[in-house]
């Protein structure tokens, strides 16, 4: 594979052609991701994502090639979720309120709200609707980008908790998770990633629970973004802690330099390390923590066959190893 090292990356093979119909923009979307409606990976550059129709087996051996974490960074943003009541749907406003800006958002004021049940730190949690029967962001889980002061790297920690009996399809199975980082118009969605119009570094489940993480750079080779394993299958009703860290790389006269990286960390232990990456051309970098976990997948059978949930608890986004995070050990 061009510009890889350090790691074997398996691209997702049998992807679906047809994207999600999303059915049009909603209202907070802005008018330029009207284009949403028929591919779902793009709106004003950060949309639904894909369409997989298998999940990955990627086999990632982790290198030492890139710097070790920092440890006296800076906390960007954070939140535990305590601030609300229990049942608060957490919408626009509510992240607004714990600092987290975003232009647009979908389902995260009809699909996510503060939990009581199940914390991973303090007494509340954000639970996030996975509905039978559904997938995309219209209908399943809940997107928002976040706004970040663009930096060449960031890291993003989240303490995740797939509920009981967690449904990952029906017969295909794929889906995003959580909190991840993208870039400029943050490249996605079968797009072509040419080195202006950004990317994007997202955590995704697969056929029983496989975990990946799933991006997009200039030298995806098909037409939907790479995948590296991550060494974790999600586990039911225990909380997670997973940390990515995504460079950007070096640009020199207009050339990208193959020496953008992504780094992921598992209950503080590095489980991925993808070197050689090239991401742009031009001066773009990190300028997003992005919200993005739905079901699907381009058709019903990536959706689930029961009513499924995931509570996110101590999300951070730092210039360093973040606080909330797991020890490295």
């Amino acid at each position: 594979m061009r510009g890889m090292s350090a790691v074997t990356v398996v691209l997702l093979a049998a992807l679906t052609a047809c994207a999600t119909d999303d059915g049009g923009a909603p209202a907070q979307v802005p008018s330029s991701a009207a284009v949403a409606a028929a591919e779902p990976g793009f709106a004003a550059g950060l949309g639904a994502g894909p369409s997989e129709s298998a999940s990955p087996s990627p086999s990632a051996t982790p290198s030492t090639s890139t710097a070790p974490p920092v440890r006296d960074g800076k906390t960007i943003l954070a939140t535990d979720f305590e601030r609300a009541a229990a049942g608060t749907a957490y919408g626009k406003g509510q992240w607004t309120s714990d600092g987290w800006n975003a232009r647009w958002e979908l389902g995260m004021s009809t699909r996510a709200r503060v939990d009581a049940a199940t914390a991973h730190s303090g007494s509340r949690a954000l639970r996030v609707d996975y509905p039978k029967g559904t997938i995309g962001p219209e209908d399943s889980g809940a997107q928002a980008p976040f706004t970040l002061e663009p930096r060449r790297s960031y890291y993003v920690s989240q303490w995740v908790r797939f509920g009981p009996g967690f449904s990952f399809g029906t017969t295909n199975f794929a889906g995003k998770v959580g909190l991840g980082l993208a870039g400029g118009d943050s490249c996605s969605g079968g797009q072509a990633c040419d080195g202006t119009n950004g990317f994007s570094s997202r955590l995704i489940w697969g056929r029983d629970g496989k975990a990946s993480i799933y991006y997009y750079s200039m030298d995806h080779e098909s037409q939907y973004g790479d995948a590296a394993d991550i060494r974790l299958t999600w586990p039911q009703d225990r909380w997670v802690n997973v940390v990515q860290r995504l460079t950007v790389n070096t640009v020199s006269g207009g050339t990208a330099n193959p020496d953008g990286a992504i780094e992921v960390w598992v209950d503080g232990v590095r489980t991925a390390n993808v070197t050689g990456l090239r991401f742009v051309s031009n001066g773009d970098q990190v300028d997003s923590a992005y919200f993005s976990s739905f079901a699907g997948g381009g058709d019903t059978t990536f959706a689930p066959t029961a009513d499924s949930h995931i509570l996110y608890d101590d999300l951070e986004v730092s210039t360093g190893w973040p606080a909330t995070a797991a020890p490295l050990t």
